[in-house]
């Protein structure tokens, strides 16, 4: 089975949110692209996520999951997690992995899904971030900036041109063949760029 699976990265312009919208293959939403694309599955892990954008989803009648407790007042559904690598093959349990965009990599996967196709996985901060200088908006997500309480702002590991190298270590991990997995990413300028890559308007 085909999904498009939505992070907040900047690659995710309003002509990519239209492309999506527009087609009739199923649609993982994580975090606040719930605004702006009509999910099918919505996913996030954190609970201030939940405690400020909560009342947004608590009548949303697509499934919703996540792994902390505070988002069950929500409606969503509490998903068994643990620190492995790659993505799990135990229905009952979800692989953590630093961030909601993988998680729902793993939910999208036990729910059948082979062939993932990826808008909004850009795994960048800013150009130039060192770690310090935290520089609000513009490059880390496509809508501007979370509130302070959700933004999260890696201290390590940040390449040069602002790759989230902590984060894509926990993609690495996954092997595909073993999980008879496709995964394409079609966000311009990833650096996730270590699996098929694409452009969304063939795959929608």
């Amino acid at each position: 089975m085909r999904a498009i699976l939505v992070g907040t990265g900047p690659s995710l312009t309003p002509e990519a949110i239209h492309l999506v919208n527009s087609s009739n293959v199923p649609k993982f939403v994580c975090n606040l692209a719930f605004r702006d694309v009509r999910p099918d599955v919505f996913y996030a892990n954190n609970k201030e996520f939940w405690a400020i954008y909560g009342k947004d989803l608590k009548h949303c009648q697509y499934p919703k999951y996540a792994y902390c407790q505070e988002a069950m007042e929500y409606g969503a559904q509490i998903l068994k997690g643990e620190w492995k690598p790659s993505l799990s093959q135990d229905p009952e349990v979800l692989h953590w992995g630093h961030g909601s965009g993988y998680e729902l990599l793993g939910v999208a996967y036990l729910a059948g899904v082979t062939e993932a196709i990826l808008i909004g996985y850009d795994l960048r901060f800013p150009k130039g971030y060192d770690g310090k200088n935290q520089v609000a908006g513009g490059d880390r997500h496509y809508f501007g900036e979370y509130p302070k309480e959700l933004q999260h702002w890696a201290k390590l590991n940040i390449g040069p041109e602002g790759e989230l190298n902590g984060l894509l270590e926990c993609y690495k991990t996954i092997n595909t063949s073993d999980l008879g997995l496709r995964i394409v990413n079609c966000s311009p300028g990833t650096a996730l760029d270590f699996f098929e890559t694409g452009e969304l308007s063939n795959y929608v």
